[in-house]
């Protein structure tokens, strides 16, 4: 088979990188975003560290940087997800194995 391209040339790898960009590039966005505001106290990623009343004006402006990225259990998040369904249950006055079953008991 004689192609007049070979599939690993450098065009190939490019139109590669380009075309599979919606995948990655959201990514690093937000991955830049979490580094960047969990270093604003030291200035950012590449900025300088801001004085006292910078960094005060902006928690202010922004609030005060609570990180996006947290280590959950899978126990606290099962927890987590069942809680506004049991809130539910008993405000509807039903018993909790209620919600879990299609027909009358």
């Amino acid at each position: 088979m004689n192609l007049p391209f070979a599939l690993n040339s450098e065009p190939v790898k490019w139109v590669l990188i380009v075309l599979s960009s919606p995948l990655w590039v959201p990514f690093f966005k937000a991955l830049w975003k979490e580094w960047n505001d969990s270093l604003r106290d030291e200035g950012g990623v590449l900025g300088f560290a801001p004085t006292t009343k910078e960094l005060a004006a902006i928690n202010r402006r922004e609030g005060l940087h609570r990180s996006t990225m947290m280590s959950e259990t899978w126990d606290e998040y099962e927890r987590r997800r069942a809680a506004p369904d049991e809130r539910r249950t008993r405000a509807a006055g039903l018993p909790t194995a209620a919600r879990r079953s299609f027909r009358a008991r």
